[in-house]
Formats: C-alpha cells, sequence, structure tokens
C-alpha cells in the first residue's frame, strides 16, 4: 500500500509538473489570483469603460434631435453617429437598404455594435434615417435644427451586439458579486464619448484574452464544465479533489455537481464515475457563460466584417486530431465525418449502467450546423461512453448539461 501510494504521488507530481508548462496551477491560490485581478479586472475595466462612454453619447445627445442639431456643440457629433460614412449614391438616389449603412462606417459602427440610432430593427431604422435625410435636404451638409420629433437612443439591431455586451455586463457582476470579498474591484477604464472606436477595440482585445485558446485559466474553468470524473483524475491527478484544493475553489466561488451517472445502484461507484460541472450561478458556470458570449461576440462581428476570425471554430479546429481519432475509434457506434462546421445534440439517459441515445436532434450554434450523425447503436455501456466522450467533454469541444428536456449532450466537430 505504502508502495502505491508513493507511485500515485510520484505519477501525480509528474502531471502537475507538464500543468505548470501550460501555465495551469489549479493548486497555487497566487494563480487564482492572478488571473482575477489581471485577466478578468481588465475585461471587466474594459467593458464598464465603454458602457460608461455609451451612456454618456447617449447623455450628450439625448433630447428632441431639433434641439441637438441646434447646438454647434453637439451637431457634428450626433451628425456623425447618425449620417457618417452612409453611401453617397443611396442618398443621390434616395434609396434607403442596410446596405447603405456599412457597418464599418461611423453610422454603422454606432448602430450595429453600440445599438445607438433612431429605431428599432436595422430596416426600420434606415428607413427612418433616409426619411429623416430626406425631410431636411439631399445634402448631409444640409441639415440644421428643423423641428424634427425624433431622438437618438438605444435601439435593437439584427446582429444583436448591444444584448452581448449586456449579458457579458450582467455576467462580471454576478462573478464580483460573489467575490468581492476578496478581489478588489477595479474602476471603470475612462474613455472620450465622442470617440468610442478606441473603447470598442480595448474592449475586445482583453476579451479575446480571456478565451480558452489563450488563457489557461477559462481553459480549467472550461474542463470542468461537464466531464467525467475518472478523467479529470488522469489530466489533473487526484489532487483536484484532495479538501485543499476544494476549499481553494470554494474560496473563489466554484462549485462542482453532479451531472450524470450510471445509476448502478452502488453509490460510491456511481459517484466515482460521475460527469460533474459547475453548479448553475457558480463563479465557474458564469466564467463559462462569459467565455460563450465572447465567442457570440466575435462571430457577430465576423458577420459584420468588423473582426477577421470565428473563434470558436478556430478552437475547435486546433483539436480537429481529437475528434478524428475519436470519430474513428467509434465507428461500431456512430458514423461521423470530422467538417469543422458540424453541431450535434441529443438526449442522453442512464440506467444500470447503460446509456441510451435515442437520436441526434437539430442543432444550431454561430456557424456549426447540424449534419445529421448518425447513430448505429443508441445504447452501449456507460464505460464505453466515457471512453468516447471524456476527450471531448474535457476539451469543450462537447458538452453535457441539464436541460428542461432532461440531460442533453452536445457535439461540435
Amino acid at each position: 500500500m505504502i508502495k502505491v501510494a508513493e507511485q500515485q504521488k510520484q505519477d501525480c507530481e509528474q502531471v502537475k509538473g507538464e500543468l505548470v508548462k501550460k501555465n495551469i496551477k489549479y493548486w497555487d491560490e497566487d494563480w487564482w489570483r492572478e488571473f482575477f485581478t489581471k485577466d478578468f479586472a481588465e475585461f471587466y475595466s474594459s467593458l464598464k469603460g465603454l458602457l460608461n462612454a455609451r451612456s454618456a453619447l447617449l447623455s450628450e445627445l439625448s433630447g428632441d434631435l431639433a434641439q441637438v442639431l441646434a447646438n454647434p456643440n453637439k451637431r457634428d457629433l450626433a451628425l456623425k453617429v447618425l449620417f457618417g460614412g452612409i453611401k453617397e449614391d443611396c442618398i443621390k438616389q434616395g434609396v434607403a437598404k442596410r446596405d447603405c449603412i456599412p457597418p464599418g462606417s461611423a453610422a454603422g459602427f454606432h448602430r450595429y455594435v453600440l445599438g445607438i440610432g433612431l429605431r428599432d430593427e436595422i430596416d426600420n431604422d434606415v428607413n427612418e434615417t433616409f426619411g429623416l435625410i430626406l425631410t431636411l435636404g439631399t445634402s448631409l451638409s444640409s441639415i440644421s435644427g428643423t423641428n424634427i420629433g425624433k431622438m437618438i437612443s438605444e435601439h435593437k439591431y439584427d446582429p444583436g451586439i448591444p444584448n452581448i455586451l449586456n449579458t457579458m455586463d450582467k455576467l462580471i457582476d454576478g462573478i464580483y458579486g460573489k467575490l468581492g470579498h476578496i478581489i478588489p474591484t477595479l474602476e471603470p477604464k475612462k474613455y472620450d464619448y465622442k470617440d468610442l472606436v478606441k473603447a470598442f477595440e480595448d474592449f475586445l482585445n482583453s476579451s479575446i484574452r480571456l478565451l480558452p485558446l489563450y488563457n489557461p485559466f477559462t481553459f480549467f474553468m472550461q474542463s470542468l464544465r461537464s466531464t467525467p470524473k475518472p478523467y479529470l483524475k488522469i489530466m489533473y491527478c487526484d489532487e483536484l479533489f484532495s479538501n485543499s484544493v476544494r476549499n481553494l475553489m470554494s474560496k473563489y466561488g466554484v462549485e462542482l455537481t453532479k451531472i450524470l451517472d450510471p445509476k448502478l445502484g452502488i453509490p460510491n461507484l456511481d459517484d466515482e464515475l460521475a460527469v460533474i460541472g459547475h453548479s448553475v450561478g457558480s463563479v465557474g458556470d458564469l466564467l463559462v457563460q462569459l467565455v460563450w458570449s465572447i465567442y457570440e461576440l466575435t462571430y457577430k462581428l465576423l458577420q459584420l466584417k468588423l473582426y477577421s476570425e470565428d473563434e470558436l471554430k478556430k478552437y475547435v479546429e486546433r483539436y480537429k486530431n481529437y475528434l478524428e481519432i475519436v470519430f474513428n475509434g467509434a465507428r461500431d457506434l456512430m458514423s461521423a465525418q470530422v467538417s469543422l462546421s458540424s453541431c450535434e445534440t441529443a438526449p442522453v439517459r442512464s440506467e444500470g449502467g447503460l446509456i441510451t441515445i435515442p437520436g441526434p436532434w437539430s442543432c444550431v450554434i454561430q456557424s456549426f450546423k447540424y449534419s445529421g450523425l448518425s447513430l448505429l447503436e443508441n445504447k452501449f455501456y456507460y464505460t464505453r461512453f466515457l471512453e468516447i466522450f471524456s476527450p471531448l467533454l474535457f476539451l469543450g469541444v462537447a458538452w453535457i448539461s441539464k436541460t428542461d428536456q432532461g440531460i442533453v449532450m452536445y457535439v461540435l466537430h
């Protein structure tokens, strides 16, 4: 027994040595504190600064638009927000369509990214905007403080980026609400509301730095989203479940709970073989939600041609080899090709050591679409299920969630 314990200790030290090379030190409180006081704090400060500057801009341009345009101190700013970069051909031809307000223009940036304009929904806003241009004259230079009866305010537009920013704001408030007693809150950055491009660039850069492909801490948090306990012990060694690490996790608001087990009727064995993950509303859960909000943000920006990469697809592509190994090793159970554009989801039921997957459902997650994975067997041993999906669950290209429809698994490939 002593030799076994010594061997386990040596194996664990070897695993930890490899983790240190990847800058994952879950047992070290300094590592936890560094994330929340640097990377996360920078994101918090940038996002709060951007939102504060957006509020300041809305406040500056509030009130009837005629009054705003009549004010020489506000007129140029209002014109930039509403009309900056609108295609002159559209104005000359009297054409009102969304292509007339390019996303990369000042008017497009304020609408699509910041949600500032005249009406909800971009088509309505375009019509309102061009109607205003016609009311005031065919040349932007002739706009003056005519009686307009309109207001510049916050609206909802098709890309949904303002909604993502507001969701992120709630998530970081939730995290600081749980950690405020141990982590000092950073002051929001100060930005000039007259030029919010710089503010958004800072915020976007701080967002990208939180993604698991670039950040060891969020990779660690993601790996705890829904992964079988035996695989976590292999990848992180038994120390992950020691009292000292449990206490450290608890201190920083990370709580793990059982999501799925084999239901063998043997409590200890069921617990040891369980898929575990973040408790709903815990710091770990909120961080994973934040990561996915960033993926959604970059995807929306990519659609607008304001960002150059699909960050979620880039992450999945990074682990393409793992996906191919997994699918090739499970050809007796399912038929699937790694396309880096497919999304599968299916209900998962466990009973008596067997897993039942009735069949895949339709799934759309950003650029990943349902492709029709074919299950050759819909019932197999729980241990085989762990063998197939543990690596993908650990990497976060697959995950298991409790939903109103029961336990559901998602796979990106």
